[in-house]
């Protein structure tokens, strides 16, 4: 460390990005409520969920199906995200990994039929 500097000269690049970020960010969103239109409507002051107007009762019962879909999303999610070091260390695991890999990719695409014949993949609307 320098004298009479708080900050090492390594992680300056660090907080200059930082702050560029910050600048960037603070200046979007005051350049946009100076610069946005304000046409405030009945449709735009509705509240919604999902992209859904509210319908019926408060509280009747939402359908579940939306959380299935995106749990199902993210475990799929997750399974791929398993892919990216085994691509990475592709010439260092030799035939074990590889064999290893095509058993988890196999079990990936048995989970995927059997959602797509049971139907969770597709979205029910009442």
């Amino acid at each position: 460390m320098e004298p009479g500097s708080y900050i090492p000269v390594k992680y300056l690049p660090v907080l200059v990005a930082l702050i560029l970020a910050t600048v960037i960010a603070v200046g979007g969103l005051i350049v946009n409520s100076i610069v946005a239109p304000r046409r405030y409507s009945r449709a735009k002051l509705v509240a919604f969920e999902s992209g859904n107007p509210p319908s019926g009762a408060p509280r009747d019962r939402f359908s579940i199906g939306f959380f299935l879909l995106a749990i199902l999303f993210v475990v799929f999610d997750v399974e791929v995200i398993f892919l990216y070091p085994w691509a990475v260390a592709f010439n260092e695991i030799g035939s074990a990994g590889f064999w290893a890999m095509i058993g988890f990719i196999w079990l990936i695409l048995i989970g995927y039929i059997y959602e797509i014949l049971i139907g969770a993949l597709t979205w029910h609307k009442k």
